[in-house]
């Protein structure tokens, strides 16, 4: 009977871990951001540490974005954290999630 329900347990586990991940701001920045920021796409590839988070959170913002997303209210709160996250000027910036 432990066996079963430390089976259980494990297997929620993983399945709360999975959900988590697929809300989360990185897969969200490569899958809505990244199928037009790539080389050769619609726009000019772009990684969170190419700017300051300050800079990141303002761009937004203010509406600076040249075209409509079409991305859920939540959705961008979890990129703006991701991008602030991974700034230029954070303590892990990140320069390579959509490969230029």
């Amino acid at each position: 009977m432990k066996k079963i329900s430390f089976i259980i347990t494990a297997l929620c586990s993983l399945v709360i871990t999975s959900l988590a991940w697929a809300g989360s701001g990185d897969a969200l920045f490569k899958q809505k951001c990244g199928s037009c920021h790539v080389r050769g796409g619609e726009a000019a590839p772009v990684n969170p540490g190419d700017k300051a988070g300050r800079v990141w959170k303002k761009y937004f913002l203010r509406g600076r974005h040249p075209v409509e997303l079409s991305v859920t209210d939540a959705d961008m709160d979890e990129i703006l954290s991701y991008l602030e996250e991974h700034a230029a000027d954070s303590d892990k910036p990140a320069m390579a999630v959509i490969p230029k």
